[in-house]
């Protein structure tokens, strides 16, 4: 279910938190006077903050109070002041709110923390934890994958000549064009500096090689500012058999990767490993 949501729009998961407040509201209309419902409504809030963000957990908490607020004066609960259900509505509405700040606040800091500041892909820590998870599937169902390095040739005599800024400009236009060329299945990272890694899961040799021959092409030849053309050095790994360790995976692909470079740059060199 977390997965089937982190992958759907901030809107959806809004209205279904709407829909799952309003659901929630039902049961608390015809059993809220004998049984505590206003903790349920903590499910629609909780999911929504965190799935579509603090403003529409804001929005469910306004949803699941003021259904709390119906159902209960449906009901016929009977209360020694009319002013009370209004209070506990304030209350509620108080307590869902926090917990909407509190929780998007708590997915932001958690998403920064496996995000590279700059371009907005995935850290190096991020990358180490999701290429160990895929060795670790590889080594249980048998699965190929793939990884390549991609480093921007004689970025440092960029940053000289034109400034840090313009360098990193340069980076995270190159990282929205491999954001823009991946599927929602594969992982891509920035490992530091002008280094990035792309992560293919369950592919093959011949499959990769077609994916990262495009990919080539389209960050070569994409625009960049000032009218400067910019190329790359490439290694890229099928794993048939999964290595023994992410370090090991990673010198493999890093050789090869500094193996285009020393043939003359602006290459792709492919190898698969049994």
């Amino acid at each position: 279910m977390m997965e089937f949501l982190s992958r759907q729009s901030v809107r959806f998961n809004a209205v279904g938190g709407a829909i799952l407040a309003l659901l929630v509201g039902i049961p608390d209309y015809f059993f809220g006077g004998e049984i505590i419902f206003p903790m349920f409504y903590l499910v629609p809030v909780a999911l929504t903050s965190w799935y579509a963000g603090r403003a529409a957990g804001v929005l469910v908490a306004c949803v699941s109070t003021a259904t709390w607020l119906t159902a209960d004066i449906l009901s016929g609960v009977s209360y020694s002041s009319a002013y009370i259900p209004m209070w506990n509505a304030l209350v509620m509405l108080t307590f869902f709110i926090i917990v909407a700040y509190l929780l998007n606040a708590f997915r932001r800091e958690k998403s920064s923390a496996r995000e590279d500041y700059l371009t907005g892909l995935g850290n190096r820590r991020h990358f180490f934890e999701v290429a160990d998870a895929e060795i670790r599937r590889s080594a249980r169902y048998g699965h190929a994958f793939t990884l390549a390095y991609i480093d921007v040739d004689d970025f440092k005599a960029i940053n000289d000549r034109f400034g840090h800024a313009e360098g990193d400009a340069l980076l995270k236009s190159i990282a929205l064009d491999i954001q823009e060329s991946i599927r929602e299945t594969d992982i891509a990272a920035r490992l530091g500096g002008d280094e990035f890694a792309v992560l293919l899961p369950e592919s093959n040799a011949d499959s990769a090689a077609g994916f990262f021959d495009k990919l080539h092409k389209k960050i070569s030849q994409a625009p960049r500012r000032n009218g400067r053309s910019i190329t790359f050095s490439i290694g890229v790994v099928t794993f048939i058999s999964p290595p023994s360790s992410i370090d090991e995976m990673i010198k493999i692909v890093d050789r090869l990767m500094y193996e285009a470079k020393n043939s003359g740059k602006n290459l792709v060199k492919y190898s698969v490993a049994k």
